[in-house]
């Protein structure tokens, strides 16, 4: 993401924490990547009929979401 001009938020090699974010990071103890995927597809190889997995949002990262304000 970081090549494409938009680093993730925790990414201890390509991310940009800045003073702000590495200190609610810290203070949240925020200790990976914030990338979330709130629902995946595709369609099987081999039975050619299409799955879809949902997720909800994980407690820490709604709780560092909340506290940035998206």
């Amino acid at each position: 993401m970081a090549s494409i001009g938009h680093p993730l938020l925790g990414d201890p090699v390509y991310g940009r924490s800045g003073k702000t974010h590495g200190k609610l990071l810290k203070e949240l103890q925020f200790q990976r990547q914030a990338l979330h995927a709130a629902e995946l597809g595709f369609v099987h190889p081999v039975t050619k009929h299409r799955l879809s997995f949902a997720s909800a949002m994980p407690p820490d990262m709604q709780e560092l979401f909340n506290r940035l304000g998206v």
